[in-house]
């Protein structure tokens, strides 16, 4: 035997390098439900013994609209936010050392020196609280009139911009804790426009969820400074192009990765129901494929066809494995229903689908408990204290309704316009009528 032989029988082959990839669809309020499911799959790791936090077992975590939100929670340093911080268990992160010539006649492994610390993450049980406690404040209730859509937005975007600037005030998009994507589409130029961390454009966490969340006329688009490119972006809810963002996750993460061998993506959808139309004789026709008492039919059967193009194409792409975690809601619930009813529906078909889908969800666990390396994080410090729970560490406290400046604030827009009219609103109708965009 060669003495070349002697020193490379104890090196192991480096395996091939696999990245896993966290996508997460649109859908409004409809994002309790994948809050749920991850919070679930955070408490299965955690009961396998894995207690590191959740966004650390992933390579990128991408999402779009109510998605993008979720993701930039998860992707946020958490102690630089008004998120619950999860700091139970500290995370130290070791690497083996090179052998020594030693090491390599006697077939001894080297020793494992500690490199740092995973920074912590947020408590994944806050997650739907995101909705429990400020679906209300970001609509409203008494803004949402069917007869305002027609010449105005349905909401008011100040709610929401507020929510989003008190929870990641002036945090940088670069400075996430892991790689981050969220989609929006650049109507101005006519092109879908991701935003990532990567390639930040110096745009802030709340610019980028604000971005991602402008539903057409839901909310107004996003006007933002590019600070890159010197110049002003009209951007808008990147469901126009990708209410399921696995396929340009996947494209970013080849980006992030070229030398991987594999990609495994999660995708967790919001419960999107197929729609199916019947045409009559009378039906075909411009008004028949706008009907809202149809329920929109030609906009549904986009965005239904768009989800199901990349649940067809993502299962062929030959690097690439591809769990989809999807489930019919049933009774139909809008973008925007904030009912206590609505919520406790979402949050109840969240754990069936988590139970229907418990093979393939186990499966993908078990692959991100094996996970050992984390060259995809910047890590903290090698000693660090628990940090406590305090009262800045929880999540903002939901507006008062009855505070006439909050309402105020709230429903300028929608309000002006109809004093400019002497017109009168009335109560909204209930949240399960008609079907979500």
């Amino acid at each position: 035997m060669a003495i070349r032989d002697l020193f490379r029988k104890n090196i192991p082959e480096a395996a091939p390098e696999e990245r896993f990839i966290l996508s997460i669809d649109g859908g409004g309020m409809r994002g309790v439900i994948p809050a749920v499911i991850l919070n679930s799959i955070a408490t299965q790791l955690e009961k396998k013994g894995d207690r590191r936090p959740l966004y650390a077992h992933f390579d990128l975590i991408a999402g779009t609209s109510t998605g993008g939100l979720l993701a930039l929670a998860l992707a946020a340093p958490a102690e630089k936010t008004s998120l619950p911080l999860d700091s139970r268990f500290i995370s130290y992160i070791y690497e083996q050392a090179e052998p020594s010539l030693s090491d390599k006649l006697f077939g001894r492994n080297p020793p494992n020196n500690l490199k740092g610390t995973l920074p912590f993450g947020i408590e994944t049980g806050a997650l739907e609280k995101l909705y429990l406690n400020h679906g209300k404040e970001i609509f409203p209730k008494n803004q949402g009139r069917i007869f305002s859509q027609i010449f105005t937005d349905k909401y008011d975007s100040e709610p929401l911009e507020r929510y989003l600037k008190q929870t990641f005030g002036n945090l940088a998009l670069s400075d996430a804790v892991v790689p981050l994507m969220l989609m929006t589409y650049d109507v101005a130029n006519g092109r879908p426009f991701p935003l990532s961390s990567r390639d930040s454009h110096g745009y802030l966490f709340w610019e980028a969820g604000r971005a991602t969340s402008a539903a057409p006329t839901y909310f107004k688009p996003a006007y933002l400074y590019d600070r890159q490119e010197e110049t002003m972006q009209t951007l808008i809810d990147g469901g126009l192009i990708a209410n399921n963002p696995a396929l340009f996750a996947y494209a970013e993460a080849k980006k992030l990765y070229p030398n991987a061998k594999k990609f495994h993506i999660l995708s967790i959808s919001t419960a999107s129901n197929d729609f199916a139309f019947s045409i009559s004789g009378t039906g075909s026709g411009v008004i028949g494929w706008i009907d809202p008492a149809k329920g929109t039919p030609i906009q549904k059967i986009y965005a239904g066809s768009q989800l199901q193009a990349v649940d067809a194409i993502a299962p062929e792409i030959p690097d690439l494995s591809y769990t989809r975690i999807h489930g019919a809601l049933g009774d139909q619930i809008r973008l925007d229903s904030t009912s206590p009813s609505a919520l406790a529906m979402m949050q109840e078909k969240a754990l069936q689908i988590y139970r229907d889908n418990d093979e393939k969800i186990s499966d993908y666990v078990d692959m991100l408990k094996r996970r050992n390396t984390f060259d995809q994080l910047t890590l903290g410090p090698k000693e660090v204290e628990i940090l406590p729970s305090g009262p800045n560490r929880m999540l903002p406290e939901p507006p008062d309704e009855d505070n006439p400046a909050i309402r105020a604030a709230g429903l300028s827009s929608y309000y002006s316009y109809l004093s400019r009219l002497n017109i009168d609103d009335e109560d909204n109708s209930e949240d399960t009528e008609g079907v979500s965009p």
